[in-house]
């Protein structure tokens, strides 16, 4: 899937706004736990280096509604810390952050007004029933995801002003601050299959599972929801929340699920995708990249790219669909 198509979400100059991705030479990861950082050559679509720290448990706590970050000089210190460890020097900087400190929704509209900002009034109008805090503290991104006869899909995504501010905060004197900002799961579409049946990502991090259904290269569905606990102790929730997702899409959606893939960071190891494929009684498969997104990097750094890096694998799948 083309990321593109999702526009340059979260990144805004105003109160809305919309672009052109940006393929970023160097991104960073904040998740509750850890941070990770990579060095990226974007012309290739490679990732050149790879590092990560832990973050001790309290430090950052995501939220759409709350401060984000109770230690954010300790969260900046770490993300120093792992970019200097792949060589962060010039160059655009990507920042991937926290699913569960935005608000994801795909609306429905019978007609999108043509005049820009009427339309961006109405899909903030529609957004309110999804936001714990008053639509004028939320910053906006949306994308048309689907048009059929008599509607238009909207995918929307939202970050209160005060939590945005937060993250953009930890890369203040850092390369002019972030080039794109995303939510971690976004970063994952473009791993996927290039193929029209329906596709389930699953992706469990650091306490929250993200289901996105993707079907003929369009987003369909998406919504995070936080869990108690580590992956590998979350499989029968997990099974749950991916039955209801399927259960979705046939009876509302009209989505046949073909392909069901998992993203575990860090990863739980092979038991979940058992326990995973023994709850639902279906193949599920571990969502993976190919080779070529990281063909060189020494066994130290291959194993943080295993744990964490995935993420920055479908950064550069998407720079590679775009050369």
């Amino acid at each position: 899937m083309d990321l593109s198509s999702l526009k340059k979400l979260l990144r805004w100059q105003g109160h809305v706004r919309s672009g052109t991705f940006v393929a970023p030479n160097f991104a960073l990861d904040v998740e509750p736990g850890f941070v990770a950082a990579a060095r990226l050559s974007p012309h290739k679509g490679q990732i050149q280096s790879v590092g990560a720290h832990e973050l001790p448990a309290g430090v950052l706590v995501p939220s759409a509604n709350k401060s984000n970050l109770p230690d954010a000089n300790l969260v900046r210190r770490a993300l120093a810390e792992a970019g200097e460890r792949v060589g962060i020097s010039g160059g655009k900087v990507g920042l991937l952050i926290p699913d569960l400190a935005v608000r994801a929704a795909l609306l429905q509209f019978e007609t999108l007004p043509k005049n820009p900002g009427e339309a961006e009034s109405l899909v903030l109008w529609r957004m309110r029933e999804y936001l714990p805090y008053p639509p004028e503290e939320a910053r906006l991104t949306f994308q048309v995801v689907g048009r059929q006869p008599g509607g238009v899909e909207i995918l929307s995504v939202a970050v209160r002003n005060s939590v945005l501010a937060e993250y953009e905060g930890l890369l203040e004197g850092m390369n002019g601050g972030p080039a794109l900002l995303l939510p971690s799961s976004a970063a994952l579409l473009p791993l996927l299959s290039e193929k029209p049946g329906g596709q389930l990502l699953l992706h469990l991090c650091a306490g929250s599972l993200t289901a996105a259904v993707v079907a003929s290269n369009s987003l369909r569905y998406w919504r995070t929801r936080p869990l108690e606990g580590d992956a590998a102790n979350n499989a029968g929730e997990v099974a749950r929340e991916a039955a209801r997702v399927l259960a979705t899409c046939q009876d509302s959606l009209a989505v046949v699920v073909e392909d069901i893939w998992y993203c575990a960071r860090p990863s739980p190891g092979p038991e979940l995708g058992e326990a995973l494929k023994k709850a639902l009684g279906r193949e599920v498969t571990p969502l993976a990249a190919s080779l070529d997104h990281s063909p060189d990097l020494p066994a130290g750094q291959r194993e943080a790219f295993d744990d964490f890096g995935l993420v920055f694998a479908g950064l550069m799948a998407n720079a590679s669909q775009r050369r």
